[in-house]
Parts: C-alpha cells; structure tokens; sequence
C-alpha cells in the first residue's frame, strides 16, 4: 500500500516543479498568484493520475501470468483510455487556467541598432 502512495506523491512534487520551473511567468498580484498555484496544483495531480495509471496497468500484467497474451493488449488499452481520459481532463483544465490567466508584463525591446 505504500508504494502507490509514494508513487502519487513523488509525481505530484514532480508536476509542481516542472510547472513552476518551465512554464512562462504569470503577472504579479493576488490572481496571477492564484492562478499560478492552481496550474501547479493541476499538474501535479495530473502527472500523479498518470503514475497511479502506469503502476495499476504494470500491477495487472504481473498478476495476469503467461499465457494471457491476448488478454495484455485488453488491460494496457483499457489503461491508457483510462489514463488519457482522466489525466488529459486535468491537464487540459491546468491549460485553460494558464492561458486565462494575466500574463507577466514583457520588457520593451530596444532595437539594437539605436544604441
């Protein structure tokens, strides 16, 4: 039982920093900031479903044993609709909640050749 509980809680952390690291600046103040956190948030949960999703499928095969080959095809499709369809919908949210959210102001650029 603790393995999947590690597992969600490393993907977790993982999606959080990976959003706070890669993802563009939003604006300063009380909304780009909570939109900032709720993008984080969503990642993380999303990359967590996606490890839960991998590990249950790995866990289903080791039990299956070796004479199901046509019965593994069925248990890593059943997985991975699964696992597009409940990760996806978080991710596609984390999305729209990035892109609906006030942008950093950007510096004006100075042409190069009026210095």
């Amino acid at each position: 039982m603790l393995v999947p509980v590690l597992i969600f809680v490393v993907c977790v952390v993982a999606g959080a920093v990976g959003g706070t690291r890669w993802l563009p600046d939003l604006a300063a103040g009380p909304v780009g900031g909570l939109a900032f956190f709720v993008v984080s948030g969503l990642l993380g949960a999303g990359l967590g479903l996606v490890g839960l999703h991998v590990y249950s499928i790995v866990e289903e095969l080791n039990n299956l044993g070796d004479f199901a080959g046509a019965r593994k095809s069925e248990i890593i499709a059943a997985g991975l609709q699964s696992m597009l369809w409940e990760a996806g919908s978080i991710f596609g949210i984390g999305a729209a909640v990035y892109l609906l959210g006030p942008a950093a102001p950007v510096a004006e650029d100075v042409p190069t050749d009026a210095i």
